[in-house]
């Protein structure tokens, strides 16, 4: 597949502006269009790599199903995508994956954010789940070399942006405490289809863990790894720690080296860098957390050598997650995250803290827009 350039976005916006101009109201859920749910799918993808929470915006393709309106004719010629002006939503080809794992509403409409995705979220359970989707080999290892099984969780509420934080599944954690090296091969390549597109990766992600008393330090690897064609490079390093008395942690990611090679030969750099503070308290039964936060800031940014950005997402307010909402509210409830694809700029405010309020402001380049986070 090659890399989504769709022309909707652009004319989405002037449509948009002159709509709020002639009756001075955003469209309804019926009428959105393909580049309005385009700018969803990237809030909600940002919000979910940022928070490590699962949830699901109100107009995003995971909610609407609406697929094949971001799928257009791909006979022509792709125009070169990374130059210097080029906007989502330019040029031709097909695109559009409605999601990368069923059960985890990360949602990329271009295979730039697909490779973003992977590599944001590489060493992830969630990360484990789209591999296993992908039709990867994942194998872990004890410190004798001995295999262990490590299942994916059965549900994915809760943060899964690390897998050590707070603790949230306990049985998982248990297990993962034997794991010093996880390898996540898919050879020489392995193609699956999702909605009528091919997702082909190759190479592998290699992941090992050193642990000293309640510090766990994990290191990420990418050895020759590329997803439709796109060839990611760097070490993910993420330091955790947590506190079974106090129920405190915390978990500090960076990458190193991060690379982007597209397939027509521009190079960005990966940087990124996301901190995590966790005060919780737990069940005495099942040790599952029932109260408390669990708080992220985020910088990430992907950069071609020209200085085009090509996406990053900060928080402009940390995020914060109350672990008493289960059942009430997903995701963040406090928070502000900006997102910048190209020269579009998406920011999404996650609310006033509260469990029972379920709505968040999106503001697309400078258009605001309220949803609602589905239960």
């Amino acid at each position: 597949m090659k890399t989504l350039k769709s022309l909707f976005f652009v004319m989405y916006l002037s449509l948009l502006a002159v709509g709020c101009t002639q009756e001075n109201e955003t469209p309804d859920i019926a009428e959105l269009t393909a580049a309005d749910q385009t700018a969803i799918d990237l809030a909600q993808t940002a919000g979910q790599l940022a928070s490590g929470t699962s949830f699901v915006i109100t107009g995003s393709t995971s909610e609407t199903g609406n697929i094949n309106s971001r799928i257009i004719d791909a006979t022509s010629t792709t125009e070169a995508a990374h130059g210097p002006g080029k906007g989502m939503g330019k040029g031709m080809g097909k695109g559009g994956h409605k999601g990368i794992m069923d059960g985890l509403n990360l949602l990329a409409p271009n295979d730039e954010i697909l490779a973003i995705i992977d590599a944001e979220s590489a060493g992830d359970f969630r990360g484990f789940r789209v591999y296993k989707m992908g039709g990867a080999t994942i194998t872990h290892y004890d410190a004798d070399g001995k295999l262990v099984n490590l299942p994916m969780p059965a549900t994915m509420d809760g943060p899964h942006g690390v897998s050590h934080s707070g603790k949230q599944f306990p049985g998982l954690d248990s297990l993962l405490s034997l794991v010093v090296k996880s390898v996540v091969d898919f050879g020489d390549g392995v193609t699956i289809v999702r909605n009528e597109e091919e997702i082909t990766r190759s190479g592998k992600i290699i992941i090992e863990r050193e642990s000293s008393e309640d510090v766990r330090t994990e290191t990420v690897t990418f050895e020759n790894y590329n997803v439709n064609g796109i060839q990611i490079k760097g070490v993910k390093t993420r330091v955790s720690s947590f506190d079974d008395e106090t129920g405190k942690g915390s978990s500090v990611t960076s990458v190193a080296g991060g690379q982007f090679i597209f397939p027509d030969g521009v190079t960005a750099a990966w940087v990124s860098d996301k901190s995590r503070e966790s005060d919780i308290e737990r069940s005495a039964d099942t040790r599952k957390p029932i109260s408390g936060s669990i708080i992220t800031e985020v910088n990430t940014s992907i950069t071609a050598t020209d200085g085009t950005v090509i996406y990053s997402y900060k928080t402009l307010t940390p995020l914060e997650e109350d672990l008493s909402c289960t059942g009430k509210r997903r995701g963040p409830v406090f928070g502000v995250l900006e997102t910048v694809y190209r020269e579009n700029l998406i920011k999404v405010d996650f609310g006033d803290g509260s469990c029972t309020n379920q709505t968040i402001t999106i503001t697309v380049n400078g258009e605001t827009t309220t949803k609602t986070i589905k239960k």
